[in-house]
């Protein structure tokens, strides 16, 4: 079986309420009639599942209310149970349903519906479960899905296009990205990342085809990412890692405190941007989680790079998604050295409408200056570190 879980906190604006009250920390439940709960409306693959929804040991628990879970948008009732306030207790202050996916379903919902009896506070939803081994096989990605480009697959002035074209063209012109969305590897890292991530969907899945397909050919390295803002990029790659590249570790810096000082002459972005994280909880739910393999660095990337990337020693793969002119040319240039050969550098914003400043630092220092040409467009801008380069010993 290939396992999957979510967890949702009060502050996810997938978790839904009519009658709650919001805070940071709980949804409060008071004694009315309504939908206390409903949301986040996630897809499942087919499997056996268990939604659970942990109550807030500080906040009075009385009544019972009724606890269901639904698929396709509230179409599909899937389960449904009555629960008591000394059944939550009895339950460790939390009430938990168990249901079944017999194929695939969109809009998988978890409700709790009351009648002016039932008062409570919300601290969390999770929803975890066992994917179908079959479901599993018939859905797996495997690099036959990607195209065969009519180029030479060869390394051409530093790059390989047959392998960009591949990437490119498939999530571009054919049906790859719904494949990889399927896939249940995808769907788990997916799963873990949440809303924690604004990286688009396309960028996700090309992530997933180079850490699954092409990063297993280049000799040993871990993968480092600049600009992690709420951590959901790096735990997508961290749960991918976990499965395809044993031993690799993620590290991803960034302030956890909003942008640096930026550049009015190129930069749209300005100092403070990105602030809304949580360290601390995200250093939990990564514990929670069990992504063991992934580490986050807080600090301008001038005071913290250096010394874990000397510590690392080798690194094969950079996701650079700092938006700003000189965070992109710092990572850059702070992470060379510790580069394999071949190794990726995949930048998420040089072609965003806001990341001019990011897009003149690839062009000044990857093009220009390093005469690197690119192996790859779109969804990311893709670059490869010279395969003849001698590496440090």
């Amino acid at each position: 079986m290939s396992d999957m879980s979510y967890l949702f906190s009060p502050d996810d604006l997938r978790l839904k309420t009519a009658i709650g009250i919001r805070e940071a920390n709980v949804i409060r439940i008071p004694m009315t009639n309504g939908t206390a709960l409903y949301g986040p409306y996630v897809d499942l693959l087919a499997g056996r599942h268990q939604a659970l929804i942990r109550f807030d040991p500080e906040t009075p628990c009385h009544g019972g209310a009724m606890m269901d879970v639904c698929a396709e948008f509230a179409a599909e009732r899937l389960a449904e149970q009555w629960i008591t306030a000394d059944q939550i207790l009895a339950g460790g202050m939390s009430a938990k349903l168990e249901f079944s996916c017999p194929r695939p379903l969109q809009g998988v919902e978890v409700r709790l519906l009351v009648d002016g009896s039932f008062s409570a506070g919300i601290a969390s939803v999770e929803i975890s479960g066992e994917l179908a081994d079959s479901t599993s096989e018939l859905l797996t990605v495997s690099i036959s899905d990607l195209p065969e480009p009519s180029v030479e697959n060869c390394v051409r002035k530093g790059r390989n296009l047959y392998e960009g074209y591949q990437r490119g063209i498939g999530l571009a012109f054919s049906n790859l990205g719904t494949r990889i969305a399927a896939d249940p590897d995808f769907h788990r890292a997916r799963a873990l990342a949440g809303s924690r991530t604004i990286v688009d969907e396309a960028k996700l899945a090309n992530i997933f085809l180079l850490i699954k397909f092409f990063l297993p050919r280049l000799p040993f390295g871990h993968i480092v990412e600049f600009g992690s803002y709420r951590g959901g990029s790096a735990i997508f790659m961290a749960s991918l890692a976990q499965k395809f590249l044993p031993g690799v570790e993620v590290f991803g810096f960034d302030t956890f405190a909003g942008m640096p000082a930026t550049d009015r002459a190129v930069d749209a972005h300005r100092a403070g941007g990105f602030s809304d994280v949580d360290l601390t909880e995200l250093h939990r739910y990564v514990e929670w989680a069990g992504v063991r393999n992934v580490t986050f660095v807080k600090g301008y990337f001038e005071e913290t790079a250096a010394a874990v990337l000397e510590q690392q020693h080798s690194v094969a793969f950079c996701h650079i998604d700092c938006d700003i002119r000189s965070a992109v040319e710092y990572a850059y240039d702070i992470a060379r050295p510790c580069m394999v050969p071949g190794g990726y550098w995949v930048f998420d914003d040089p072609l965003s409408a806001d990341c001019l400043g990011a897009a003149e630092a690839v062009e000044d220092i990857l093009i220009k200056r390093d005469g690197l040409n690119s192996e790859q467009v779109d969804p990311h801008y893709v670059f490869r570190e010279p395969f003849e380069k001698v590496t440090r010993r």
